[in-house]
């Protein structure tokens, strides 16, 4: 513990002080007790308020008569850019942030072609992009403990400065008519037939629609699902600093040893504006017992010389992140009252097996935009239309089966290394199929074909270890993964025999779109 200490005051004294609040935020919620502290911008940023800030919401029957927006965004990290594309839509749009709308220096790391629709929706011009993308790097390496490496190219190879593309979104949003209120805590929220109002220290602002964007750890998300314990957590710290051997690649996903302490950790590594990114991550469930971020630091601190072949002393640290990233079953989380709906990480929509939203917000802007627009003009803006936005999605809940093979339960007696070889058993079959397997994989967008072809290829490479983790996972998770995977060949079916003509309406819009993302066929390779 000293010497984690002793790094992250290298960086800055506040950081240890955060890590502290972060650490009794995960303490308390493996001990099914309220959290006392919550992330500011991001569950990764190692920000950490003190307070539980809580949202009183209210049905009324009461008009509130003509409202100053269209649409009301609480939430001012990524919901800048929703904001910021309904805006270029013509709509009155307000954002609400409860501290300063910027973004950090920490990379956010994506593919080219997931940018794209930044473009295509005019929220950059080409040039703008370019300037926010300050690294860029190729190959990406899988390196799995033991098993084997394999390369692929053009996945999550560039690196993002969140800080500039959020600077540059937000003075595009504000010389366009978009209101940011920064510092606007919402305490309370009132819901009318006509309208919503929402409720900070300072004012009160009227809208059509409320947009929730508030983060995994969102006071209305907390209310929507009364006190629901999170089904996994990702685990994750990690830092970026100079002084590391230069290497071109970055890691996708690296193992340097089995199972330790009931965790089988897991690495990425991405070249940096400011040197060499590194995480370490892990999943676990809420157990009491499962590590304190402390202690996965003291990893990461212990492991990192033998992974990146450096000495810890050799390297200047720029920043450090750790966060804890909750993941549900029941998830996306449609709306739970009229007029507000679940956007992003408040409303659970990406895969369980990320630790970033980015890529799954940007691959579903278009359609949220589009939506939302609709929503709007249909007047569509009932508790049951707006599930629409955020509805059941087939090829997200097949993951689920994946973080259970990668967690490793307390009570399992499992093979050390046996993780690593599921993993390589299922890379060994993608890789041997080609990009159009591997790829959509690596992007967390899973396809019926693709899934049953490696189900398959795994069966028939390795029948006796995949038996073995079907016994271990028991009847019950198999069955309830049988079924989604049923659904994601009917949502394939139907999407690949949606009517060509243009939708009617907004709820069938919708419906064709729930099938087509549903099933992964809206994934784009270029």
């Amino acid at each position: 513990m000293q010497q984690v200490e002793a790094r992250l005051r290298q960086v800055s004294d506040d950081l240890w002080q955060q890590l502290q609040r972060a650490e009794r935020a995960w303490a308390a919620l493996r001990q099914g007790q309220a959290m006392q502290a919550i992330p500011v911008g991001g569950a990764g940023k190692g920000t950490w308020q003190v307070g539980r800030p809580a949202i009183q919401v209210m049905e009324t029957a009461n008009a509130v008569g003509p409202v100053d927006w269209d649409v009301v965004v609480a939430g001012g990290t990524l919901g800048l850019l929703l904001a910021w594309g309904l805006r270029r839509r013509g709509y009155r749009v307000a954002l609400l942030e409860r501290g300063p709308v910027q973004g950090r220096r920490q990379e956010w790391n994506i593919s080219r072609v997931e940018l794209q629709v930044l473009v295509d929706l005019e929220l950059l011009t080409p040039a703008e992009l370019t300037q926010v993308i300050v690294t860029e790097y190729n190959p990406v390496r899988i390196a799995l403990h033991q098993v084997g490496e394999w390369w692929t190219r053009d996945v999550l190879n560039l690196g993002v400065r969140p800080d500039l593309l959020l600077e540059i979104c937000k003075q595009k949003f504000a010389d366009n008519g978009g209101y940011i209120g920064e510092h606007q805590a919402i305490q309370a929220i009132e819901i009318a037939p006509d309208g919503v109002k929402v409720i900070t220290a300072q004012s009160h602002y009227t809208g059509r629609l409320l947009i929730d964007m508030m983060g995994h750890f969102s006071p209305l998300t907390q209310l929507a699902r009364r006190g629901e314990k999170p089904d996994g957590i990702c685990l994750v710290v990690g830092g970026c600093a100079q002084g590391f051997p230069v290497r071109e690649y970055g890691d996708l996903m690296a193992t340097t040893a089995p199972i330790i302490n009931h965790c089988q950790y897991f690495w990425e590594a991405f070249p940096a504006q400011d040197g060499r990114t590194t995480y370490l991550f892990t999943y676990v469930d809420c157990h009491p017992q499962r590590p304190a971020l402390t202690d996965l630091f003291a990893t990461y601190f212990e492991q990192l010389p033998a992974y990146q072949g450096v000495d810890l002393e050799q390297l200047t640290w720029q920043r450090f992140v750790f966060g804890f990233f909750p993941s549900y079953r029941r998830s996306p989380l449609g709306s739970h009252w009229p007029r507000i709906l679940p956007v992003g990480d408040s409303s659970g929509m990406q895969s369980p097996l990320s630790f970033g939203g980015f890529g799954t917000f940007l691959r579903h802007l278009r359609r949220l935009v589009q939506g939302i627009a609709e929503a709007l003009q249909w007047d569509a803006l009932d508790r049951d239309s707006l599930r629409l936005l955020q509805p059941y999605q087939p090829n997200l809940s097949v993951t689920w089966l994946f973080q259970q093979v990668m967690r490793v339960p307390l009570a399992a007696d499992m093979a050390p290394n046996e993780v690593n070889e599921v993993l390589g058993t299922a890379f060994g079959v993608m890789a041997a199929a080609g990009d159009a397997v591997m790829k959509p994989f690596l992007q967390d967008v899973i396809q019926f074909s693709s899934l049953s072809h490696i189900l398959l290829g795994m069966m028939r490479q390795n029948p006796g270890l995949i038996l073995r983790v079907m016994q271990r996972l028991g009847i019950g998770p198999l069955v309830d993964w049988t079924g989604h995977y049923g659904m994601l060949a009917l949502y394939t079916f139907l999407a690949q025999h949606a009517p060509t003509h243009k939708a009617e309406n907004y709820w069938q819009a919708r419906r064709r779109e729930q099938y087509r993302y549903g099933s992964g066929l809206d994934y784009r390779e270029t």
